[in-house]
C-alpha cells in the first residue's frame, strides 16, 4: 500500500515536475507572478531568473497572444500561443492551465504544462493536448492528499486508486470489480449517493455529494465527494476523475456548534430548573447519539434530586430520584470529586458499583458518563448519559459535553437565583394583596357599626319615638357597639402578640368551667340560628396551670366562629379530654367546612376564605390567628381538619398540663368617638317621594329606613339585591340608597343590573351607594359601575339627606 502524501513529498513532486525537460512547465499566481523556477522555461525562453520573477516572464510571450494567456474558467483549459525562444524564433506552443487550490478550495495558483507543436500537423496537436491532459491527472493522483480514483466514460474503475483503497481498506480485486465501491457507503446514503451518480453521468455534468464512508477502521466518516468529467475532443467523455475529502471533523464541529447554539437558544427561553434541565439533556442525547440520560439538582442539604430524565423506566428511577450525599454512586462521586467519570461497559460499572450495575439493563445500558455541574466553585448537579453500545467517548465527544454540562449549569443556578426572585414577588405580590384587602375589610366592619350607632343615637336625640322603637334602637347601638369593642380588642391584641408585649396570668384553671362560660355567651347567637350546642366534658380533666381569660378568649373565638360559619339546624359540639401530660379541647361544627387550598393559612393572619364584597360572613380574618398565638404562648398547640366545602370543621387545641410562668395581663382601654349633628328640619324635598334602601345589614337598613321616613318619605326596604330587583319591577322608586358589600350579588352588579333596564322601569333612576369600602378606587369602582354618587360609611345623616335630595331635584 503506498505511503500517503506529505506537503514535503508533494513539494518534491512539483520540482521534479517544473525541471521535467519534455515538457515546457511554470507556475504563476492569481496576479500572473512567476511563484517557481522552472528549468524548462529558462532553458526554452533563455530568460534569467532575474528576467521571469514578477510579470516580465511575459515579455516571452507573443504581445497578441498575451491576452488570452489567462483561463477564463475556474477549471482551467487548454490554450496556443507563441512563446519566443532563446535565439530569438516564435514557436507554437499547446499549454494547459490547471487550477490549484488549497484546502478551502480557494484558488492560489495556476500550474502551466506546455509542449512545442509547431512542427507537428494537427492530428499531432490533438495527441500532445490528451498527452499534456493525461499528465496533469497523473500528477494531481500522485500529489493530491485527498482519495483520487478515476473511471470510464460509464462510471466503471478501470485502474488502481491507492489512495481510496487506503482510506476505505478495499482490495484491488474489490475496487476494479466496479460496485465496491458503492458497499463502502453508509445504507442510509446509498440510494441517495447512487441516484446523484447516474445523474451525473447521464449529464455528463460534475458530480458532488456528501456521505458517510467506512473508514479502514470501521468508523464511518464524513466525506466530500466529487468528480468532474474529461471530454475527448468530439465532446465524448473519456473518463471521469474524483475525489474524496474526509470532512468528519468539519462536520462534527459544526454539529457541535449547531447543538451548542440550539442549546443556548433553548436555555435563553428556560426559566424553570425543569425547562433548562430538558433543553441540555436533548441536545445531549443528541450529541451523543445517546438514549438515556438524567439530570440531578443539588439541594442545599447535600442531597441530589433529579430534575429531568430520558429513556429510563420508572421502576429504574425509582431506586435513585434522590441520592443523600454519602450514597455509593458515580453520580454522588462525580459532583464530590468535580471529576467526569466514564465507564466504556456495564462490566466496568460493576467493578466499581455493584449495586448500581444490578439494577441496570445491558441491552439499552452499557457506557455511562457522569459530568459534574459546577458554578463559581459550587456544585450544583450533574449530567448523566448512557448509549447501548461498549466505547470510550472520544475527547471531542467529552469537549462537547463538559460545555454542555457548564452551559446547564450557569442556567441551573439563574433558574434557581430566578426562582428565588420569583418567590419574594410574589410573596411582597401576596402580602401586599392581603393589606389591601385587610384594610378594605376593616374600613367594611369599622364603619358599618358606626353607622348603626351613630344613626340611631341622632335620631334618639332630636326625635319623639315610640317605646318600641326606642327600645329597639337602643338594643342595636349597644350590639354594634360590642361589636366595635371587639373588634378593637382583636387589633390590639393581634398588636401585642406581633410586639412580643402580650403576657399571661397564669393560675390554676378549671377548663370545664372556662367552657360552659364561652358556650352562655354565644347560645343567644346559636339558638337564634337553630343551631345544636352540644357539650361533652370529661369531668375527671380538673384544672391546668392557664390564663383563664386567655382561654375563654381561644374557647368563645373557636366557637363563634363554628357558630357563623354552621347553616340553621346544624350541630356545634365542643368536647373536654385529659391525656397524659396536656388537656384537650375540640370545638366541631356541620357547618361551610374549609377547601383543602385553604387549610394551610387557616391560622395566619388577616385571611379570610372569601375575601371578596360578596362574601356572606364579616370579620377581619384575626380570630383564628389570635386562637393559635395564644395557644402556643400557653406552649400548646392547635390544628384544624375539615373533609372539605360543605362538610364541616373540627379544631383541636392541646395544652399542656404545666403552663409558662405566669406573668401580669396587660389591660385594654377603649377610646370613646364623637357623635354626629343631625338636622332639626328636614328637608321639604322629602316629603312623599318614595325611595328604596337596599342593605343586607339589618340594623343599618332600619336605621335608614326611620331616617328617611322621619322627613317624610315613604321607603320601602329589601335585604338583599335580589329582593331589591323585584321590588323595582313592581314599583319605580324617586331614590335608590343601595349597600355595596353584599351575599350573593353585590352592589357593583346589582345596580349594572339595574341600569341595563328601561327607563320605565327604573333603569335611570337616581342612585347613592352606600359602603363602608371607602378608599378612592372604592369610589371610582361606584360611578363606573353605574352609581351617581357614593357616600362613605360611619355617614353623617346630614351629608345623606342632602345628597339625596340633590339626586331627587336633578330627577324633577
Amino acid at each position: 500500500m503506498p505511503a500517503s502524501a506529505t506537503p514535503a513529498r508533494n513539494d518534491l513532486r512539483l520540482r521534479a515536475l517544473l525541471g521535467a525537460e519534455h515538457l515546457l512547465s511554470w507556475v504563476v499566481d492569481r496576479g500572473g507572478r512567476m511563484q517557481e523556477p522552472s528549468d524548462s522555461w529558462s532553458a526554452f525562453t533563455g530568460q534569467t531568473v532575474e528576467r521571469w520573477r514578477d510579470r516580465q516572464w511575459l515579455e516571452a510571450i507573443h504581445p497578441e497572444d498575451r491576452a488570452h494567456l489567462v483561463p477564463t474558467t475556474p477549471a482551467g483549459g487548454s490554450l496556443t500561443c507563441r512563446v519566443r525562444r532563446a535565439n530569438g524564433a516564435w514557436r507554437h506552443v499547446l499549454a494547459r492551465a490547471l487550477p490549484v487550490k488549497d484546502e478551502a478550495g480557494r484558488l492560489v495558483e495556476w500550474l502551466y504544462l506546455a509542449e512545442d507543436v509547431t512542427e507537428r500537423p494537427d492530428d499531432q496537436h490533438a495527441q500532445a493536448e490528451a498527452e499534456l491532459s493525461e499528465a496533469r491527472f497523473r500528477s494531481l493522483v500522485q500529489t493530491s492528499v485527498a482519495s483520487i480514483w478515476t473511471t470510464n466514460a460509464r462510471g466503471i474503475p478501470v485502474e488502481d486508486a491507492p489512495s481510496w483503497r487506503a482510506f476505505t481498506g478495499c482490495t484491488l480485486e474489490q475496487w476494479l470489480n466496479g460496485s465496491a465501491w458503492l458497499e463502502a457507503i453508509h445504507p442510509e446514503d446509498r440510494a441517495r449517493l447512487s441516484e446523484a451518480w447516474q445523474r451525473a453521468l447521464t449529464t455528463k455534468t460534475p458530480y458532488s455529494a456528501e456521505a458517510r464512508l467506512r473508514h479502514v477502521s470501521g468508523s464511518w466518516r464524513w466525506v466530500l465527494s466529487r468528480a468532474v468529467p474529461v471530454f475527448n475532443l468530439d465532446g465524448t467523455v473519456r473518463e471521469w476523475v474524483g475525489s474524496n475529502t474526509d470532512i468528519s471533523e468539519a462536520r462534527r464541529a459544526e454539529e457541535r456548534a449547531t447543538r451548542l447554539q440550539a442549546a443556548t437558544s433553548a436555555l435563553s427561553q428556560a426559566l424553570t430548573p425543569g425547562d433548562v434541565a430538558r433543553a441540555i439533556l436533548t441536545e445531549a442525547l443528541r450529541g451523543l447519539g445517546a438514549e438515556l440520560g438524567v439530570v440531578y439538582r443539588q439541594r442545599s442539604d447535600g442531597t441530589l434530586e433529579i430534575l429531568y430524565s430520558a429513556g429510563y423506566s420508572e421502576a429504574y428511577l425509582d431506586h435513585f430520584r434522590t441520592l443523600p450525599p454519602d450514597a455509593h454512586n458515580p453520580v454522588v462521586e462525580a459532583v464530590r470529586t468535580g471529576q467526569v467519570l466514564s465507564y466504556r461497559s456495564s462490566e466496568d460499572v460493576a467493578r466499581h458499583y455493584p449495586e448500581v450495575a444490578a439494577l441496570r439493563s445491558p441491552e439499552h445500558d452499557q457506557a455511562v458518563t457522569v459530568l459534574p455541574m459546577w458554578v463559581n466553585g459550587r456544585s450544583v448537579g450533574a449530567l448523566v448519559l448512557s448509549i447501548a453500545t461498549k466505547r470510550a467517548g472520544s475527547a471531542e465527544e467529552l469537549r462537547f459535553l463538559r460545555m454542555l454540562a457548564q452551559q446547564c449549569g450557569e442556567a441551573l443556578e439563574r433558574a434557581r437565583l430566578y426562582e428565588v426572585a420569583e418567590q419574594e414577588r410574589q410573596r411582597a405580590e401576596q402580602a401586599s394583596r392581603l393589606k389591601d384587602d385587610f384594610l378594605g375589610v376593616l374600613s367594611h366592619e369599622l364603619r358599618t357599626p358606626l353607622t348603626a350607632i351613630l344613626g340611631w343615637v341622632q335620631i334618639l336625640r332630636t326625635r319623639e319615638l315610640t317605646p318600641d322603637k326606642r327600645e329597639r334602637a337602643l338594643e342595636t347601638v349597644e350590639r354594634n357597639a360590642r361589636s366595635q369593642t371587639q373588634l378593637i380588642e382583636d387589633l390590639l391584641d393581634v398588636n401585642r402578640i406581633v410586639s412580643g408585649k402580650l403576657r399571661l396570668d397564669v393560675r390554676p384553671t378549671q377548663p370545664a368551667k372556662v367552657i360552659e362560660s364561652a358556650l352562655e355567651v354565644v347560645r343567644p347567637a346559636a339558638e337564634a340560628k337553630g343551631l345544636q350546642l352540644q357539650a361533652v366534658l370529661d369531668p375527671e380533666v380538673g384544672t391546668l396551670q392557664a390564663d383563664p381569660s386567655r382561654l375563654q378568649q381561644v374557647v368563645w373565638n373557636l366557637l363563634s366562629n363554628a357558630v357563623k360559619f354552621t347553616p340553621p339546624g346544624g350541630h356545634v359540639t365542643v368536647r373536654l379530654s385529659r391525656g397524659p401530660a396536656h388537656v384537650e379541647i375540640q370545638v366541631q361544627d356541620t357547618g361551610d367546612g374549609i377547601t383543602a387550598s385553604f387549610l394551610p393559612h387557616v391560622f395566619e393572619r388577616f385571611r379570610q376564605a372569601d375575601p371578596s364584597s360578596t362574601r356572606r360572613q364579616g370579620g377581619l380574618g384575626l380570630g383564628l390567628s389570635i386562637v393559635r398565638q395564644l395557644v402556643e404562648l400557653h406552649g400548646g398547640m392547635v390544628e384544624a381538619h375539615s373533609a372539605g366545602q360543605g362538610q364541616g370543621a373540627t379544631f383541636t387545641v392541646r395544652l399542656p398540663l404545666v403552663a409558662p410562668r405566669p406573668d401580669a395581663a396587660e389591660p385594654v382601654r377603649v377610646q370613646p368617638s364623637p357623635g354626629l349633628s343631625l338636622p332639626v328640619n328636614y328637608p321639604k324635598e322629602l316629603r312623599g317621594r318614595r325611595i328604596l334602601v337596599v342593605d343586607d345589614d339589618t340594623d343599618t337598613r332600619e336605621f335608614l329606613t326611620t331616617l328617611l321616613q322621619e322627613g317624610g318619605a315613604q321607603v320601602s326596604s329589601a335585604a338583599s339585591a335580589t329582593q331589591a330587583l323585584t321590588l323595582l319591577n313592581q314599583e319605580q322608586p324617586d331614590l335608590l340608597i343601595s349597600d355595596i358589600g353584599m351575599p350573593e350579588m353585590d352592589g357593583y352588579a346589582f345596580i349594572r343590573e339595574v341600569r341595563r333596564g328601561a327607563p320605565e322601569r327604573g333603569g335611570r333612576v337616581p342612585a347613592v351607594a352606600l359602603t363602608a369600602y371607602a378608599r378612592e378606587q372604592d369610589r371610582t369602582a361606584a360611578l363606573l359601575a353605574g352609581f351617581d354618587t357614593h357616600v362613605a360609611k360611619p355617614l353623617n345623616p346630614s351629608e345623606l339627606l342632602g345628597v339625596a335630595v340633590s339626586l331627587l331635584r336633578r330627577g324633577a
